[in-house]
């Protein structure tokens, strides 16, 4: 995603690639790997697996993200973007192998990790499996992912059909990101229309769109189905 850095301004790799300069970023991240410590060399081949991504380039990203945690097995990112990366592929068995290869070392990251795999596992319909992922990450998780963890366990709740559970963390979700938990908004406000609820519902829905500044949700549809309700089913005054 370019954020407005002119590339002919740009110092190093990564502000080429956030100028959107990809080529030039696998340039200069390929420059620094010839000079750089041992201890270095895993976080560079990343970056130039990532700057490959952004050229669209998978397999080159696939061959330097595994280079990365061949360098340092233990490097929890390359982990989790050689995972996203075999996922994008098809290949699900060996992604979900990647984000278990991801340590508490670094708890953020390995939170991080967990939220890959369990949401992986649950569109896998493993929800057992996927619900002790998220719950094994829920103690290192904070902000976002932490939302992203309770939004999960949440969403598997919903689909067993405990929705005391499931409101639960919903709200938990919204708690720990009060302006970026779209998804905890928007099943919340799945859950609501469930209990009849429908001005409730339309109002996280409305939360969630002006939040959703990615299009992560499906926010907008839901709310537009509801609107188009007769209002003797809705009891909305708004």
């Amino acid at each position: 995603m370019c954020l407005g850095i002119p590339a002919a301004q740009a110092a190093n790799g990564q502000e080429l690639y956030l100028a959107g300069d990809y080529s030039g970023a696998v340039e200069k991240f390929t420059s620094d790997l010839a000079g750089a410590k041992e201890a270095d060399r895993a976080s560079i081949l990343n970056n130039i697996g990532t700057s490959y991504m952004g050229l669209g380039d998978l397999n080159k990203a696939k061959e330097y993200y595994q280079n990365a945690v061949s360098a340092d097995p233990a490097y929890g990112k390359g982990w989790i973007n050689l995972g996203v990366l075999q996922e994008k592929l098809g290949d699900k068995d060996a992604a979900l192998d990647s984000f278990e290869k991801v340590t508490t070392a670094d708890p953020m990251v390995y939170a991080d990790a967990m939220v890959k795999k369990g949401t992986l596992l649950t569109e896998l319909g493993k929800l057992a499996e996927a619900e002790t992922t998220f719950m094994q990450g829920e103690q290192y998780a904070t902000g976002s992912t932490a939302a992203d963890i309770y939004t999960g366990i949440g969403a598997i709740a919903f689909m067993q059909k405990k929705s005391d559970v499931a409101e639960r963390n919903f709200l938990k979700a919204i708690d720990a990101d009060p302006s970026g938990a779209v998804l905890a908004y928007t099943n919340l406000g799945v859950l609501r229309v469930t209990q009849g609820d429908y001005d409730g519902a339309r109002k996280l829905f409305k939360t969630a769109i002006s939040n959703d500044h990615s299009a992560i949700s499906q926010a907008s549809e839901f709310l537009k189905k509801l609107d188009q309700m007769k209002p003797e089913h809705t009891n909305s005054t708004s």
